[in-house]
């Protein structure tokens, strides 16, 4: 029960981010709502699962959600990679740098707009239902 409830917590507090930070002016930006709409079911249908089928459902829909997470933290980092001439900080230098260097800048957000951890949050949220599936009783003796 306490990976359901860290899921749940995650899950709000990734909403409350993508709604103060208006993240919905870019098509590609509403994949996190869906993803947060698609791990909201699988925490709802893990709560209320009665049968192993709803165990099996809210784990294709949590490792859906891990999946286009993991991407979405992937082009969080390209993009900063990609933005990293244009930085006020690192532009100049940016060339000089080593690929290592300029990667990690671009991963923990140094250089660029986009904070790679967000969608890293939906990840753990989705392994923490995926992981809250194991031994759940509605499986019986069928996955414990």
């Amino acid at each position: 029960r306490f990976l359901l409830w860290l899921a749940v917590v995650t899950t709000a507090g990734t909403t409350v981010e993508l709604a103060s930070l208006q993240h919905w002016t870019e098509l590609s930006q509403l994949i996190a709502w869906a993803a947060v709409v698609v791990l909201a079911v699988a925490i709802v249908v893990v709560f209320r699962a009665e049968t192993p089928r709803a165990i099996l459902a809210a784990r294709v829909l949590a490792v859906g959600v891990c999946g286009a997470a993991a991407i979405g933290v992937i082009a969080h980092v390209h993009g900063n990679y990609e933005s990293g001439p244009l930085d006020a900080q690192y532009g100049e230098q940016w060339d000089s740098m080593s690929a290592a260097a300029r990667w990690w800048a671009a991963l923990v957000k140094q250089v660029g707009p986009s904070p790679p951890l967000a969608p890293g949050i939906l990840v753990i949220a989705s392994l923490a239902v995926l992981f809250a599936t194991v031994g759940h009783p509605a499986l019986g003796g069928a996955d414990r």
